[in-house]
């Protein structure tokens, strides 16, 4: 193994280490405050082995962290900020230890330069801390849902655009994916691989792999080859732990490197787009196909999120501030004996869900009545459900559905004579389902929507 990999490899236990001094030098200065007030007794050797404890794990965790801060991922500045206030910490720390294991009965001055170097211990070691969560998740991690606090300025943020016709496809929609979903690690504060999105020059500079993006052929393009990575890839970004970009997301990024050349001006009127990315670019911004605004959503219970989340359900807003979900529940992940209560929940939030991913979660018949009067529902994915003809004429009161997705259901052209009423559909996805080929090229002889797509 290389020297530096080494290195980097002993660096990478930081994290795991970091906690271990802020815990016990926090419950030595906390007994020392205790002892002092009367509520201990006798706890003398308790504090100087949680003080002793304390000391020794801060120089592994600066020690460690150095060897982590040589991979070039984080900005310097913060770097160094980081570094120096865990130094700070740590001789600090390692003096009040000297002075309660050297004395015993403290003078008036002793006990004020004791009681001091504690305070200035925790003051130092909780902004260690907070530089150390800036560098990680940036540097609005802690206030970013904070009340009165100006949020940080995005240098390449828009005016929220209201038609679709003139929104850039860069801006207005592929930097905020990006900056959404990729700037906790590649950002001007953290730049993981030496890459950063914080500005048009630094998508172009790329990082450490070369240039991130080949105008005109994504499938060449670092970027494109990373998001589309199958999951628990060791190269798939965002990596594993983080949620992955969605399918209309890796679309649309595709279709600006594609079809756009991976401009940074281009209009979305300014280049021919196919529907499905029309469709997706307007999910995206909050805008109807039209380039109408969507019905205006009032704020979510976060209680009613949280139930979401706790059941399993993944949980995202289209747009920040929307109040538009898409909600997804992994495959096999309901138990389809309790799947009332996967339902039930979710009919909680039925108005603010746009996109619905429930394949393979045990559903039946009886339970597609529930989709029905989810007035914002653009997209339904059923795939792999025990779901026949009969449910299928539940599926009514939505108004506003493009895409279902029936793959692997027991459904077959009888359908639909009733999907066709829904008003907006689109396209309904039906292989592996009882409408085969000849079935399929019949519907489309005889009408133009919804557009049927099978797998053959």
């Amino acid at each position: 193994m290389e020297e530096s990999n080494l290195i980097l490899f002993f660096g990478r236990f930081h994290p795991l280490i970091v906690h271990l001094p802020i815990g016990f030098l926090m419950i030595g200065a906390l007994m020392e405050v205790a002892e002092r007030l009367g509520w201990l007794t006798n706890v003398r050797p308790a504090i100087i082995f949680s003080l002793l404890l304390g000391v020794a794990s801060a120089v592994a965790a600066s020690v460690l962290g150095y060897m982590l801060g040589t991979s070039g991922d984080y900005a310097p500045d913060m770097l160094d900020a980081h570094m120096w206030a865990g130094i700070i910490t740590t001789v600090v720390a390692a003096a009040a230890l000297l002075l309660k294991t050297r004395w015993v009965d403290f003078t008036k001055v002793q006990t004020q330069l004791y009681l001091g170097l504690l305070a200035v211990m925790m003051i130092a070691m909780s902004a260690t801390g907070h530089l150390g969560g800036n560098m990680t998740h940036g540097s609005d991690y802690l206030t970013k849902y904070a009340p009165f606090i100006p949020k940080p300025v995005d240098p390449l943020a828009r005016p929220k655009v209201t038609d679709i016709q003139q929104a850039q496809l860069f801006g207005d929609v592929i930097h905020p994916i990006m900056r959404d979903r990729c700037m906790s690690c590649h950002s001007s504060e953290k730049q993981k691989g030496k890459l950063s999105f914080s500005s048009i020059e630094e998508y172009l500079k790329g990082g450490e792999s070369g240039h991130l993006i080949v105008a005109g052929d994504a499938s060449a393009s670092e970027l494109f080859k990373r998001i589309s990575l199958p999951a628990g890839h060791d190269d798939i970004m965002p990596p594993e732990g983080k949620e992955p970009l969605t399918e209309e997301q890796q679309l649309l990024i595709k279709f600006w490197i594609d079809g756009a050349g991976a401009n940074f001006d281009t209009l979305l009127s300014q280049v021919e787009v196919p529907e499905e990315v029309m469709t997706a670019a307007s999910h995206y911004l909050g805008l109807s196909g039209d380039g109408e605004q969507m019905l205006a959503l009032d704020s979510i219970a976060p209680k009613d999120l949280e139930q979401l989340r706790l059941m399993g359900f993944e949980v995202r807003e289209l747009a920040a501030g929307s109040y538009a979900l898409d909600v997804t529940l992994p495959s096999g992940k309901a138990n389809p004996s309790d799947i009332m209560r996967y339902l039930d929940a979710l009919d909680k939030v039925r108005e603010h869900v746009i996109w619905l991913a429930m394949d393979d979660s045990g559903l039946s018949d009886e339970y597609l009545v529930h989709f029905a009067g989810y007035p914002n529902l653009r997209s339904l994915k059923l795939s792999n459900n025990a779901i026949t003809d009969a449910g299928i004429k539940q599926l009514s009161g939505l108004p506003v559905l493009e895409k279902l997705n029936l793959y692997g259901t027991g459904v077959t052209v009888s359908s639909m004579d009733h999907l066709r009423r829904l008003p907006a559909l689109q396209v309904v996805y039906v292989w592996q389902t009882g409408i085969d080929e000849e079935a399929i090229h019949e519907w489309h002889s005889e009408h133009e929507k919804p557009r049927l797509v099978s797998g053959s």
